[in-house]
């Protein structure tokens, strides 16, 4: 099966995404995929949707935070020649070292779904729930009393 949106007249191809980090093959690594429209093994449900999303929200940040770090170490990389004293350099180099660093462990970890289990009505007051309990699923199926007054 193949789907297709049109994206900035560009027709791009959604069952070529990649898993790890919801990102559209074929694109500049800037167009992510989430929820029904990712043709992915999950199943097509607001939990898979959620957790999609609260990992690109956590993208979009570390994203913005490495774009930060790497605009504050062009800055610092400029001003390293201008230093007016040894111990101002030293500061400097210090500083540099730091963003480096910060830079160097800024990455992004790859999309894990967690399965949180399932509940389902199944009519006159009566729902199934299937959870995950140590490494397998147990299903329950309880009968919720309405309240009568």
């Amino acid at each position: 099966m193949v789907i297709l949106i049109r994206f900035s007249n560009v027709y791009v191809d959604l069952t070529c995404l990649s898993l790890d980090f919801l990102k559209v093959n074929g694109t500049d690594g800037t167009t992510f995929a989430l929820g029904d429209c990712t043709a992915t093994s999950y199943a097509p449900t607001a939990q898979v949707a959620s957790q999609q999303g609260a990992y690109l929200a956590r993208c979009f940040h570390q994203i913005a935070k490495k774009d930060n770090l790497a605009v504050k170490l062009e800055k610092l990389e400029q001003s390293q020649g201008n230093a007016s004293s040894p111990e101002e350099q030293k500061k400097l180099d210090d500083e540099i070292s730091e963003v480096r660093k910060k830079l160097a462990k800024s990455r992004v970890r790859p999309f894990q779904y967690s399965h949180q289990g399932s509940l389902a009505y199944i009519g006159s007051e009566k729902a199934i729930a299937d959870l995950p309990f140590m490494d397998g699923n147990v299903s329950v199926q309880k009968i919720f009393e309405s309240e009568k007054n």
